[in-house]
C-alpha cells in the first residue's frame, strides 16, 4: 500500500499538493509514496457531498487520505469547521483515524498569498512589488494578515501584470513557498502541515 492519497478539486490544486508533498524536509516529515487525485467535475461542490465516499473508494490502496477543498466553492450553508466535522465523520467510517478532511477557508489562494515574495519567480511578476500594488488597488490592506477575498486578489495580481494563473504557475509558487510553521496565519495550512508530521514522522 502507498502512505497516502489525496483528493482535491481540479488540476490547481493538485499542482500546489504535488508540489509541496516533493518537499519532505522542509514539510518535516519523511519520505513517502502518494498520489494527488483530483475533481475536475463537481470540484469542491462534489467534495463536499461525497467527499467521503470517494476517499472509501481507495481505502485499500492507501494507508492515508486527506481530502480537500475550497470553502468558497462548496456550495454549502454550513459554517466550514461543521463541514469539515461532518466529513471527518463520513470518512472515519472507513478509514477511523486514518484520514482527514480539510476545508480550506475561503480557497487556495489564501495559502499561497501567504507566499507572495516568492510569487517574483512566476514570469510575469518579477521586478514588482506585489504587497504594495495589491494594498493600493484594495485587495489586501497592509494592516490586515490575510485578504478578505484572496482568490480575487490572486486572480487581479495576475492579471494586472500580465501573468498567467495556471496550474504551472501555482505549482511553481508551492515549489518555492517558505515553509514555517510558526510564520503561517492559515490555519488549514497548518493543519495540513501538522496532519503530515503526525502520519509521517522522520
Amino acid at each position: 500500500m502507498d502512505d497516502l492519497c489525496v483528493i482535491c478539486p481540479g488540476s490547481h490544486w493538485k499542482a500546489v499538493i504535488e508540489g509541496l508533498l516533493e518537499r519532505t524536509r522542509h514539510l518535516g516529515i519523511r519520505e513517502i509514496t502518494y498520489e494527488v487525485i483530483s475533481v475536475p467535475l463537481g470540484r469542491s461542490r462534489l467534495l463536499a457531498r461525497s467527499g467521503g465516499e470517494l476517499a472509501a473508494l481507495n481505502r485499500q490502496r492507501f494507508n492515508h487520505c486527506l481530502v480537500i477543498l475550497d470553502a468558497d466553492r462548496c456550495a454549502d450553508e454550513r459554517e466550514p469547521e461543521v463541514l469539515q466535522s461532518s466529513l471527518n465523520e463520513t470518512l472515519a467510517t472507513a478509514w477511523d483515524a486514518d484520514a482527514q478532511a480539510i476545508v480550506v477557508n475561503p480557497s487556495l489562494e489564501g495559502w499561497l498569498l501567504e507566499a507572495h515574495r516568492v510569487f517574483s519567480r512566476v514570469p510575469g511578476l518579477r521586478g514588482h512589488d506585489l504587497r504594495r500594488w495589491l494594498a493600493e488597488s484594495g485587495h489586501w490592506p497592509m494592516e490586515s494578515e490575510q485578504p478578505d477575498q484572496p482568490r480575487d486578489a490572486m486572480l487581479a495580481l495576475f492579471e494586472a501584470f500580465g501573468a498567467r494563473p495556471s496550474a504551472a504557475n501555482y505549482r511553481l509558487i508551492a515549489e518555492n513557498y517558505p515553509i514555517r510553521l510558526d510564520r503561517i496565519e492559515t490555519a488549514s495550512f497548518r493543519h495540513f502541515i501538522l496532519t503530515l508530521r503526525d502520519w509521517f514522522l522522520p
